[in-house]
Formats: structure tokens, C-alpha cells, sequence
């Protein structure tokens, strides 16, 4: 959950919302993340990739648990191709810190699924880079590593 001491800054709210510094100004940005967080999880367990072609920056790198990287049109083959897909997906801890135009988020995945002949299955906690580009939020990079 989200809550105002993740983002705390008014210089941080103003550069957002002009002068709005007030609670309305937080829940805005707070809202707006949520709905990026809903809008991936969705999008992974239906196995579409047109809000990742939109949100993804075109240098997106994802980082997998076990090492390897993927770019984004490496990571948009995966789902695509089915060699990633997943049964369930739930996020929940959510922390957002917000830098002027450039934001980090992080929280824990819950997930069934596979990665080609991987399974996937179990906690992960992961870490996103975002930067505003044309006033919307993109993720630059994501990270997840297996919760022992």
C-alpha cells in the first residue's frame, strides 16, 4: 500500500501538479502507480504486450531472477511466444519513491507460472527504474530476484 511517507517531497508534487501540494496531489501520483502496477499485472497473466510496448522505454532491460537480461523486445518475444506465461501474479507490499522525473518502485510478486521449461513459481521481490517522458511514467529498468 502506498502511504505519504513514500512520497514525501512538495518540491516533488509541485514539479508534478504545479501548485496542488496538498493530500489530492499525493493520492494523484499514488493512483497513478497503482494503475501502472495493475495495468503489468494484467497485461502478464493475459499474455498481451501492448501496454508493455507503451510503457517500456525502448532501452528497457529486465534483469530475470536466475541472471540474465532481456531487453524489450526480447522480454515482449517471451510473452508473445508463450515461453513466459503465468497462471497467477499478485503484487502487494508496493513502496514508490519519487526523484523529480525519475521514480523507483518496489515490492513483492507472488506467482505461478514458467519460463520455457522453468518453473517460476514461489516470491520474488522486485525494483523498478521509471522516468516521466511526454508527462507519463515509463519503466526504464526491472529487476526480481527469488524471496528465500
Amino acid at each position: 500500500m502506498f502511504s505519504e511517507n513514500n512520497i514525501n517531497a512538495d518540491d516533488q508534487v509541485r514539479m508534478h501538479y504545479g501548485n496542488q501540494t496538498d493530500a489530492t496531489a499525493i493520492v494523484d501520483i499514488e493512483q497513478e502507480f497503482r494503475d501502472l502496477d495493475r495495468g503489468r499485472v494484467a497485461t502478464y497473466l493475459q499474455g498481451d504486450t501492448e501496454l508493455f510496448d507503451r510503457v517500456w522505454i525502448d532501452g528497457f532491460i529486465f534483469t530475470f531472477p536466475f541472471g540474465q537480461c532481456a531487453n524489450k523486445a526480447q522480454e515482449i518475444a517471451n510473452i508473445k511466444s508463450g515461453d513466459l506465461a503465468f497462471e497467477s501474479l499478485h503484487t502487494d507490499n508496493v513502496k514508490v519513491r519519487v526523484y523529480g522525473q525519475t521514480a523507483v518502485m518496489a515490492g513483492r510478486l507472488t506467482m505461478k507460472g514458467r519460463y520455457k521449461d522453468q518453473d517460476i513459481n514461489g516470491q520474488y521481490s522486485y525494483t523498478d527504474v521509471l522516468g516521466k517522458q511526454q508527462k507519463c511514467w515509463r519503466i526504464v529498468a526491472s529487476h526480481a530476484m527469488r524471496v528465500a
